[in-house]
């Protein structure tokens, strides 16, 4: 309708008071009906945050109110209690340090004997190194050798057997000791 209107107002070169008087009139209207919406609206909303805010104001008060009534406080029987067990203690308390110093010198104790025994260890280890070095070094002067006990019980069995072909075939045997000259001469000669 006020598509036409405007057409009209457009098409006429004069405007019509009347019906620009409605058209303002209904526009009013309409415009205060949309305020008294928004308004209504609105203290609805107001309603609503006061009463959320008188109910948190409540129950701060509540909750402030409960927390001052929280006393703490230990009763005078627990504190006699706590009396005697400090005289307990004081009666007890040469035989803690006594313990105390028991058990720290046990531990010093122990310490110092691993420290001993690992000095004695390493001690004894090197001792007995240097004696056999000794040894084997006056073996070694002497000529003599250490050998196996099976490579000498050898040695001892083939010089017997040795011995006794010798003894048994003096004529064969005449040979193997001119051999045997022969061959300790050659030795001497290389050195």
């Amino acid at each position: 309708m006020e598509d036409q209107n405007t057409n009209k107002n457009a098409g006429s070169s004069r405007l019509n008071p009347v019906e620009l008087l409605e058209q303002l009139k209904t526009t009013t209207e309409a415009l205060h009906r949309e305020s008294n919406n928004l308004n209504s609206g609105v203290s609805g909303i107001d309603k609503k945050l006061k009463e959320a805010g008188e109910l948190i104001d409540h129950s701060l008060k509540e909750l402030r109110e409960s927390v001052m009534d929280i006393r703490v406080g230990i009763s005078p029987e627990d504190v006699k209690k706590l009396e005697s067990y400090k005289d307990y203690f004081k009666h007890y308390k040469p035989v803690l340090y006594i313990s105390l110093f028991v058990m720290l010198s046990g531990w010093g104790l122990s310490i110092l004997g691993a420290y001993s025994g690992i000095k004695y260890y390493k001690e004894s280890v090197r001792t007995k190194q240097e004696i056999r070095s000794e040894v084997l070094q006056e073996i070694g002067k002497d000529g003599n050798v250490i050998v196996e006990k099976a490579k000498w019980d050898s040695y001892v069995e083939q010089s017997q057997v040795l011995r006794a072909w010798q003894k048994s075939n003096p004529k064969d045997s005449e040979s193997l000791e001119i051999y045997y000259k022969g061959y300790q001469d050659f030795k001497k000669g290389k050195k």
